[in-house]
């Protein structure tokens, strides 16, 4: 599915046509629109399927003036996986007219983004963009990092009072939970070291406090692991 967004005097606004200074969302699109994408925005094929391999490591690659930023996302699967949270990568590519996100499924953080959660969010300034972006994705990892430690709290309550294996093996699936968040952001944290000595946020000087803030939140997911685990 390919979702072209504007901001426009009444907010964001649905398009049917690329058009500079857009973005372009994409959920699991299919082979054609794959073809698509690499035809009507003139990046490598590769920049729009690496992201949809669950298993792509965090990372940034350019090519021909592209940038390709891959980071890990928190995802919630449902009470009753394995793994009730985990992270799945999410691509960012940023061309000279546009901003586009690729994920695998439509996450939490790519909701919030078209839900219109972000105050002032400009679709034209892309490196602004990212930056919203960036905070959010922190956000919800605190958020996903708190439920997990109210889960956990309950069923060591629990485990007080039984002895019952369902217990245990809930605060064991938690657990599952914590280490892929923590490998997330860590491989974030990596990404995010590399596209600030790249310097990329400096064209405009009020995103500092913005990209302070998302990396403020991000820490505090870091240590939120640590405590938990």
């Amino acid at each position: 599915m390919i979702t072209i967004v504007k901001n426009t005097e009444l907010g964001l606004e649905t398009l049917d046509a690329l058009t500079q200074g857009c973005w372009i969302n994409v959920v699991d699109p299919t082979p054609e629109e794959v073809a698509r994408l690499q035809h009507e925005l003139g990046v490598p094929a590769d920049f729009v399927t690496y992201p949809l391999d669950l298993d792509e490591r965090a990372r940034t690659e350019k090519e021909n003036g592209s940038l390709l930023i891959i980071l890990r996302v928190p995802h919630f699967q449902g009470a009753g996986a394995d793994v009730p949270y985990t992270t799945i990568p999410l691509g960012i590519i940023l061309t000279d007219k546009y901003v586009v996100t690729i994920c695998k499924v439509y996450s939490t953080v790519l909701r919030d983004l078209a839900g219109g959660r972000v105050r002032a969010l400009s679709t034209g300034k892309r490196n602004r963009f990212v930056l919203h972006l960036l905070l959010l994705m922190a956000n919800q990892y605190l958020a996903y990092l708190r439920e997990i430690n109210r889960t956990t709290d309950q069923l060591e309550d629990q485990l007080q009072q039984s002895s019952r294996n369902r217990e245990v093996l809930e605060m064991l699936k938690h657990q599952k939970s914590l280490v892929y968040f923590t490998t997330g952001l860590k491989a974030n944290e990596l990404v995010l070291q590399r596209l600030q000595r790249s310097r990329l946020f400096e064209m405009y000087p009020d995103d500092e406090d913005l990209l302070e803030d998302a990396l403020t939140e991000r820490q505090q997911a870091i240590e939120m692991t640590t405590v938990s685990s």
